[in-house]
């Protein structure tokens, strides 16, 4: 696990229902490390970041392999590239509405892994509770798991830990850990979940 170089705490969380707080150097020295452990070659891992974004750059400053799946990256994604880590953030799976289309995700994230190698998936620990209580949720359908904030045009659709526990097995991978962040955290309710799960 990283350990946090600035000595402050974890961003504190607007509202129950935010996106992960955002700590690009957390994430990069998670992934970095995670990299190094897979690939036993510290700074030689080839990491796949869909769409990029100042993660994917400092990975790639540090002399990582990192491809985020566009083109002239290291190289097209149907060409059979694998790679050590995948990392899937700012709770990409909630943009899907169905469970099936996020394992349908799952699975397409997990047959970019080689053996051995890790899928970072982050996102945030539900809360309905807080959600109940909370003026920027519109609505809350327990049933489909979506919330619709106030002013969306569309809803989310959130994830319990051990759902994505079971979509990662489905998709032929098993879990290493959950935690509340970057850093080793715990889990809380509302706050952020960083979950890794190995070919």
């Amino acid at each position: 696990m990283p350990i946090r170089i600035t000595g402050t705490t974890a961003d504190a969380i607007g509202t129950s229902v935010a996106p992960p707080a955002a700590d690009p150097a957390g994430a990069v020295a998670f992934l970095a490390e995670l990299a190094d452990r897979v690939t036993h070659r510290p700074g030689t891992g080839r990491v796949f970041v869909p769409g990029g974004g100042p993660v994917a750059g400092a990975l790639a400053g540090e002399g990582y392999r990192v491809t985020d799946g566009t083109e002239g990256t290291e190289g097209p994604l149907g060409s059979g590239l694998r790679f050590d880590v995948v990392f899937s953030g700012s709770d990409e799976l909630s943009r899907l509405l169905s469970q099936r289309d996020q394992l349908r995700l799952v699975r397409r994230l997990a047959a970019f892994l080689r053996p051995g190698a890790a899928l970072v998936i982050q996102g945030r620990h539900p809360d309905p509770a807080a959600w109940a209580r909370d003026a920027l949720v519109a609505d809350h359908d327990h049933t489909r798991q979506t919330l619709l904030m106030a002013g969306a045009r569309f809803p989310q659709r959130y994830v319990w830990p051990a759902e994505l526990d079971l979509m990662a097995e489905l998709a032929g991978l098993a879990p290493e850990g959950c935690w509340g962040g970057w850093y080793g955290e715990p889990l809380v309710c509302g706050g952020p979940v960083v979950s890794v799960f190995r070919s």
